[in-house]
C-alpha cells in the first residue's frame, strides 16, 4: 500500500438503535453491541476487521452520549479521545463533515477515510481490506467521492440502490449515474435485471479536502460550525462535549446520502469483492445460523414440531413451536415477540406502540 493509506483513518458510525431487533437490541444495549455470530459483538467486528489496514489508533467511533461507556467496553483497543460522543442524533452528515475537520486540523494534505456503519457482517476480511486499501489510494489520487456496491442477489425492498454507468463485476470501479431509494417490488426486479444497479452498503471513503469542498457547496452552514469545533477544541478535553454541543445545535440534521452524494458531481462505485450482510432484521439470521432439519434458524433451546421456515431466538428457557411456519420468535428474560417473517421491516412499529403506552421499561 502507498504512503497515504498507511496513514489512513476510519470513523465507525456507532450511534443506531437497531429497533428491528427488539426485544433483544434495547436503548441500554442496541444491535451494534450484541453478538449474533459468537466471535463478538458487531462493532468489536467491525475494529478487528479494519486491522491492520487501520489499526485502532487510527480508528475512530461516533456514538450517542449514552453509548460512549458500552464503546469502551467492547472495543478497549480505540483511544478514549477518538470515541465522539454526539450530543444529539443529527443523522449522518454533521457527524462526516466532523470527522473531515477534526482530520484537517492534523493534515491539511489530502488524507483518506473511510466512513463505515458498525452494525453489518462481512467476510473475509482480507477481501474487504485489499478492497478498502484500493479504494483509499484511488480517493488520493482523484478528488471524487467513493461508495461500495453490493451485487444484488434478489430484488430487495430493504435496500437503497446505486446506480451506476455501466455494469460491473466484483471489483469493478466506476461512474455513478444515481441513487435510489428503496423501491417497490417492481422496480427492485427490473434493477434485478438491468445488472448496473447495486445495494447500497453505506460505506463510504474520501479524503478530508474533497469532503469539506464538495459538501461546503450544499451545507455551507454545516460545515463552518464543524470546522469552528475542531479548530478551537480538542477531542477528549473537558470543554469538547460543551463546544460539540453548540456546533451540532447549527448543523441541520440530514443523511450524507441525501446532503451530498445525491447532488455530488463526481461518484464512483467499487463493487464489492466481498460477502456482505446488513444485518438489518431478524430474517439476517437465517443466513448467519446453521439451519435445523426443518429448515429454520435457532439459537438457544428450541423444539419444532411440524413447524418450518422459523427465526428463534431463545434465552432463559425452552421455546416450543407446533404446526407454524415463518415466524419469528424472540424469547428475551422479561419480553416475547412473534411476528411473521413478512413483517420483519415493521417491528420498529411495535417500538411506538409501546412508547404510546408508557411501556418505557420494554424498550
Amino acid at each position: 500500500m502507498s504512503a497515504s493509506v498507511d496513514r489512513a483513518h476510519a470513523f465507525i458510525l456507532a450511534g443506531g438503535r437497531g429497533t428491528r431487533f427488539w426485544p433483544l437490541s434495547r436503548h441500554r444495549r442496541p444491535k451494534q453491541f450484541l453478538d449474533f455470530t459468537g466471535e463478538g459483538s458487531l462493532l468489536a467486528l467491525t475494529v478487528a476487521r479494519l486491522s491492520p489496514l487501520i489499526p485502532p489508533e487510527r480508528q475512530w467511533v461516533i456514538t450517542s452520549e449514552d453509548l460512549a461507556p458500552l464503546v469502551r467496553e467492547v472495543a478497549p483497543a480505540i483511544p478514549p479521545q477518538q470515541i465522539l460522543a454526539e450530543p444529539e442524533g443529527r443523522n449522518t452528515a454533521p457527524a462526516v463533515a466532523l470527522a473531515a475537520a477534526l482530520l484537517e486540523e492534523r493534515d491539511s494534505g489530502p488524507l483518506p477515510f473511510a466512513v463505515l456503519p458498525s452494525d453489518h457482517l462481512i467476510s473475509p476480511g482480507e477481501d474487504f481490506r485489499n478492497d478498502l486499501g484500493r479504494v483509499l489510494e484511488a480517493a488520493v489520487e482523484t478528488p471524487a467521492l467513493f461508495t461500495f456496491g453490493i451485487a444484488a442477489r434478489t430484488p430487495e425492498t430493504g435496500y437503497g440502490y446505486i446506480e451506476a454507468e455501466r455494469a460491473m463485476p466484483p471489483g469493478g470501479l466506476g461512474a455513478v449515474r444515481a441513487f435510489h431509494e428503496k423501491p417497490d417490488l417492481d422496480r427492485a426486479e427490473d434493477y434485478l435485471r438491468s445488472g448496473r444497479h447495486y445495494w447500497n452498503s453505506g460505506i463510504f471513503v474520501w479524503t478530508q479536502t474533497t469532503l469539506l469542498e464538495e459538501l461546503g457547496r450544499h451545507e455551507a452552514g454545516m460545515v463552518a460550525a464543524v470546522r469552528g469545533l475542531a479548530a478551537t477544541a480538542r477531542p477528549g478535553t473537558p470543554d469538547f462535549s460543551s463546544a460539540f454541543q453548540g456546533a451540532y445545535s447549527r448543523c441541520r440534521s440530514v443523511s450524507i446520502d441525501y446532503a451530498l452524494l445525491e447532488k455530488a458531481r463526481d461518484v464512483r462505485v467499487l463493487v464489492a469483492d466481498f460477502d456482505w450482510n446488513d444485518v438489518g432484521h431478524w430474517n439476517a439470521m437465517a443466513d448467519l445460523w446453521p439451519p435445523s432439519n426443518q429448515g429454520s434458524a435457532i439459537r438457544g433451546t428450541a423444539l419444532e414440531i411440524e413447524s418450518h421456515d422459523n427465526v428463534v431466538h431463545s434465552e432463559d428457557g425452552l421455546t416450543a413451536l407446533v404446526g407454524v411456519d415463518s415466524l419469528i420468535v424472540v424469547r428475551t428474560s422479561d419480553a416475547t415477540l412473534v411476528c411473521h417473517r413478512d413483517r420483519a421491516q415493521d417491528i420498529k412499529d411495535l417500538l411506538e406502540e409501546l412508547r404510546s403506552r408508557g411501556l418505557d421499561q420494554y424498550l
